[in-house]
């Protein structure tokens, strides 16, 4: 199945002000050149500033995933075929997972290029909210409850996901500290040179602190406990299950949606004990549940900490001020 667009002429897009809902970012005086920037972001273009920083126009990918949001109903999976949330969700990972795992050998490298993150970042957001959109009791919401929940679970589950493929990829050695940041690049966690591509190697200096926080937490508290569950695909779209209908995190929801969430929760409860029950054997799982739950507090709690080395404010560094906004509420 491929994953597209499915525009409908005769619907018109939300009249929800995306620019100022995804980024407060416009061009102003103090822009210099707006530069298109198509075989970097397929769906962005960079601002370069006069103070010497580049910002981002997310103008055509917000329109991008407010069209793909905007439709009243689900993507067809298969005629005929009525598959739960679960099934849906479990689904539309496998086509996820068929769009992002490498296809082709991976270069190991220390040196990052902070746009490639950029670009992958958007791949990820959009295909993300296509894979939502299979999911009848997610399409079904208002645009503007859809709009709140992606934007408020995108980038927890991206770095369970990211660790997820890399242990696929790479293998459970505790010791194989590799990461894929996307289908060609990857990171090892395990080489003190990392530093951002074009960045003054002192100026990166200075915010290595933030780089090492950010990469022992995720060690410790996702990447290890990952290998040691040597979690299924199943339990990867429960994990982005409870990341999306985590209500009571999100302010802003109507009542429709939390009911609709508790209704996916108390179902997708009954989908998981007969997952582990008949599937594979485990009757006893309340402990593995609790440590499954726990990676997503630590993707939601630590997750933030890259955009330190990202691009921390004042140092000159691309400004990714559609991330900021997407991940927060």
């Amino acid at each position: 199945m491929k994953l597209e667009n499915g525009k409908d002429a005769s619907k018109s897009v939300p009249s929800t002000s995306i620019e100022t809902r995804f980024s407060d970012l416009t061009a102003t005086s103090s822009v210099i050149s707006r530069v298109p920037a198509m075989e970097r972001f397929p769906h962005s273009r960079l601002i370069f500033k006069e103070d010497g920083k580049v910002g981002i126009d997310m103008a055509p990918l917000e329109a991008l995933i407010n069209e793909i949001l905007s439709s009243p109903n689900a993507n067809p999976i298969a005629p005929g075929i009525k598959l739960t949330f679960m099934q849906q969700l479990n689904y539309g990972f496998t086509l996820f997972n068929s769009e992002f795992k490498p296809k082709e050998p991976v270069t190991v490298t220390n040196e990052v290029d902070r746009y490639a993150l950029f670009k992958h970042h958007e791949k990820f957001m959009v295909v993300l909210s296509k894979i939502l959109m299979l999911c009848d009791k997610f399409a079904c919401l208002d645009f503007d409850d859809k709009f709140i929940l992606f934007k408020n679970s995108w980038y927890i589950f991206y770095h369970i996901e990211r660790h997820y493929t890399s242990i696929e990829y790479f293998g459970k050695a505790k010791e194989d500290l590799r990461v894929l940041l996307d289908d060609k690049i990857a990171i090892d966690y395990n080489d003190a040179g990392y530093h951002l591509k074009d960045i003054d190697r002192k100026i990166f200096a200075r915010n290595l602190d933030h780089w090492m926080s950010f990469r022992n937490k995720f060690i410790k508290y996702l990447m290890n406990p990952m290998k040691d569950l040597q979690i299924t695909q199943y339990e990867i779209a429960f994990l982005l299950s409870q990341i999306l209908w985590n209500v009571q995190a999100w302010e802003g929801l109507s009542e429709e949606a939390v009911k609709i969430a508790e209704q996916v929760n108390e179902q997708i409860a009954i989908e998981l004990h007969n997952y582990y029950v008949y599937e594979k054997g485990i009757v006893i799982y309340a402990d593995r549940l609790i440590k499954l739950t726990k990676l997503v507090e630590v993707a939601r709690r630590y997750g933030y900490t890259d955009q330190n080395f990202v691009g921390p404010s004042g140092s000159g560094w691309l400004e990714s001020i559609y991330i900021n906004q997407l991940r927060r509420k």
